[in-house]
């Protein structure tokens, strides 16, 4: 059964996501602790406003999945206490119902930022990562086959992703609504990968003039700094510059906070900058800013969450686009749920099928003779199949329709698999 586990805006606020985010070396220890007999595949997302967990557990049994979910929460919230509350924070999601929530993440239609241009690009590295690790099969690889295709279809099919499209835009727009105009702002962007690559970019459309780029890795900031004509200031300066802005922008990866509020204050003493406006927009997870430095005089911080409201408003525009991309979703999903049936029918029928098959073949052969023996194998083998496929087409389109109305079929395939198991077929024609 198709499940999945998530952590997003929707339902968590920014402090109860960050307390549930996968950091990349939490994501592989995941990746490496998930082996089970009974988990097959997982996958797993980690973004700013989501964390979630896909997997397949090889059992329509429900009280089996739960139990199975539980032990990947185990070791998702690494203690008990943060495994018991992740499973009352997070979001459950079985069958189809996870089909149709990838495909709709996918088309940006679950982003907090409607047609969220990043995230496509952000399940396309998890899927990779996940392959990489030898962690995803035929079930999952299928799903987000459909889920990237879906995306695709969406950003390049309808307007969901017109205009400003992803949190550093908007975080960019918010700072020019809130402190004006920007070209007599001093600017710094904190991170210069795609979050705050695109806030830089949008703070120079909006006018920005005096852009100053931070980044652990210098020569990211050197290339940014130079397509907007801006500065790059070294990691060691943060505060520093950070004391002598009116605007910044914070979005890096960072898993504790890089803005300390006691340096932060130091530094504005040390500047003559005490008490003068800065605004801080803080687009981590988990966040980036110290959350005492918001009492610092003149300081004020936006986060995620503060973010939001002004990012609905902003979304009126692409609202148009909504029904297209839901036909969109729909088709997809039917495409991948008439896979997923035909496939749940192919692996319930498996045993008779290769019950049938065994049986066919030692008969035909047995009527064949001697003579010829590898013509007569291949003769075998051939009416063998044609032979089952005529026998199985009736079970097949029984088990195909069972399992396209979300019926279980491991019942069924439990019974096949006792009464034509290979060992009881080799006795029956021994």
């Amino acid at each position: 059964m198709l499940t999945s586990l998530a952590v997003d805006y929707h339902h968590a606020d920014v402090a109860t996501r960050e307390g549930f985010h996968l950091t990349d070396v939490r994501l592989t220890r995941m990746y490496e602790s998930c082996a089970d007999d009974i988990v097959h595949e997982i996958l797993l997302i980690a973004t700013c406003n989501r964390t979630e967990l896909y997997a397949w557990i090889d059992t329509d049994d429900r009280e089996v999945v739960d139990r199975a979910v539980s032990r990947l929460a185990r070791r998702w919230g690494s203690t008990k206490t943060r495994s018991e509350a992740l499973l009352d924070t997070a979001r459950r999601r079985y069958g189809i119902d996870v089909a149709r929530h990838a495909l709709r993440v996918a088309a940006g239609l679950e982003s907090q930022v409607l047609g969220d241009g990043q995230i496509l690009g952000q399940m396309r590295s998890a899927y990779r990562r996940a392959t990489e690790l030898g962690r995803i099969g035929p079930v999952l690889h299928r799903l987000f086959e459909a889920a990237l295709h879906t995306g695709k279809r969406v950003q390049s099919e309808t307007l969901l992703s017109a205009g400003r499209a992803s949190v550093g835009a908007e975080a960019a727009a918010l700072a020019s609504a809130r402190f004006g105009n920007l070209a007599h702002a001093r600017v710094v962007v904190v991170g210069c990968g795609k979050t705050g690559g695109r806030a830089a970019r949008q703070l120079d459309k909006l006018g920005a003039r005096d852009i100053v780029l931070i980044n652990r890795t210098p020569r990211r900031a050197d290339d940014l700094a130079h397509a907007l004509k801006g500065r790059r200031a070294p990691i060691e300066a943060l505060h520093l510059e950070l004391a002598m802005a009116d605007v910044a922008i914070v979005a890096t990866g960072a898993d504790t906070p890089l803005v300390e509020a006691e340096q932060l204050a130091a530094c504005r003493a040390s500047c003559g900058s005490t008490g003068y406006p800065l605004l801080m927009l803080d687009l981590g997870l988990p966040r980036n800013i110290e959350s005492e430095a918001a009492a610092l005089e003149g300081v004020t911080i936006v986060d995620l969450d503060t973010l939001h409201p002004p990012i609905v408003a902003a979304q009126e525009q692409r609202r148009s686009a909504i029904p297209v991309a839901e036909a969109i979703v729909a088709d997809e999903l039917r495409r991948f749920a008439d896979w997923s049936a035909e496939s749940s029918a192919r692996r319930a029928i498996r045993p008779l099928h290769d019950a049938l098959s065994q049986l066919c073949a030692r008969e035909v052969a047995f009527v064949l003779g001697d003579e010829g023996a590898v013509a007569a194998a291949a003769a075998a083998e051939r009416a063998a199949d044609r032979i089952v496929a005529k026998l199985l087409a009736r079970p097949m389109s029984a088990f195909r329709a069972r399992a396209a109305r979300g019926e279980p079929v491991d019942d069924l395939a439990t019974a096949l698999d006792a009464l034509f198991a290979a060992g009881v077929v080799s006795g029956a024609v021994s």
